[in-house]
Parts: C-alpha cells; sequence; structure tokens
C-alpha cells in the first residue's frame, strides 16, 4: 500500500482590483469587529466561476497547464457593482450588476475545466449568481438582520474591467492565488 493520496482544495475566479479589494475588506473587517465572522477574510475579494473542489495535489501541475490553455473569445470584461444584496440569513455579499457577457465567459470556464476535470468539478452546482462574498457561513442568523441592516442602507458603486481568470487554492487555511492567466 502507497502513501495516501493528498488533496487540496481549489477555484477559479476572477480577483477584484486594488481599489475593490481594500473596499470590500473594510467591509468583511467591520463584520469580523461587530460579529466575530473571520470566514469571507480568508479569500481575496472575487467573482467566483468555478466553485470550490477537491482534487488530487499530484495533479496540481495539470490544473495549472489548463489555466494557461484556457482562451475565450471575449474582449475584455466591464463588470459593474452596485449595492448588496444576500442568500437566506447566512451569506451577505456585494451585488454584480446582470451580465451577459460574464455569464458567457462562466460557461466557457466551467466548459474548459470541465473537460480534464469532470470527475471533481460540477457544472452550474450552484446556478451561476455572480457576487462578492463579505459574510458568509459563520454569520449566525440572529446577527444576520444587525448586518444586513447595516449593509441594506448604505450605496456601493464600482466599475473595472479585466481579462484575467485566477486559480486559487485553499493552503493553511487561506485562499491563496496559484495562477493566473489573461484570456
Amino acid at each position: 500500500m502507497g502513501p495516501p493520496t493528498i488533496h487540496s482544495m481549489y477555484y477559479v475566479a476572477i480577483l477584484c482590483p486594488g481599489n475593490v479589494e481594500d473596499k470590500v475588506y473594510h467591509f468583511k473587517r467591520w463584520v469580523k469587529e461587530q460579529f466575530g465572522c473571520t470566514v469571507a477574510l480568508k479569500s481575496p475579494a472575487h467573482i467566483t466561476l468555478i466553485a470550490p473542489f477537491w482534487l488530487e495535489e499530484t495533479r496540481e501541475e495539470e490544473l495549472l497547464q489548463a489555466l494557461q490553455s484556457f482562451a475565450s473569445d471575449k474582449d475584455e470584461l466591464k463588470i459593474e457593482i452596485s449595492g448588496f444584496s444576500h442568500f437566506s440569513n447566512r451569506v451577505i455579499f456585494v451585488q454584480v450588476n446582470e451580465n451577459p457577457e460574464l455569464e458567457e465567459l462562466q460557461n466557457q470556464t466551467q466548459n474548459h475545466f470541465y473537460q480534464s476535470f469532470r470527475e471533481v468539478i460540477k457544472k452550474d452546482v450552484p446556478p451561476f449568481h455572480p457576487h462578492i462574498t463579505i459574510a458568509n457561513r459563520d454569520l449566525k442568523p440572529g446577527d444576520f438582520e444587525k448586518a444586513w441592516l447595516h449593509f441594506s442602507n448604505r450605496e456601493y458603486k464600482e466599475t473595472f474591467s479585466t481579462k484575467t481568470v485566477s486559480l486559487l487554492k485553499l493552503s493553511m487555511g487561506k485562499w491563496v492565488v496559484i495562477g493566473s492567466t489573461i484570456w
């Protein structure tokens, strides 16, 4: 019997630029200071294209090669964010405006990675709903109302453009970028 197979968790995303990252970090810090929530702080501000999945670490190079070979017919993508929303009483996020080009990019990304990693990547699970998380599963339902009251009355609008997709890996309890590619 050989050594045990080591698995790591990965996801594919569009990372937010510095100005958006800074603002979102400020929102996440507020949630931590008020309610002790830290899960959202473990990841940079991003829009998930492929939800987290487990993969054998021995296949990480193959995953990085798939990232580098990703190509899209999309021009630079313009992303508009506006205000806040939530999923049930556990997740609060910055709302990404509806964008058919972003939806198509997500579809292209999923299809590309699914070809080589169909055993670990689940297509359209959950359905694509682009957002930038500021509080998630460690926000207690009892604290949700207070947090939502704070964010629901605030305005926040930004626009940014990108042509970059990144691969992140969970390492020592924090999500780190291990590769990026320009499509």
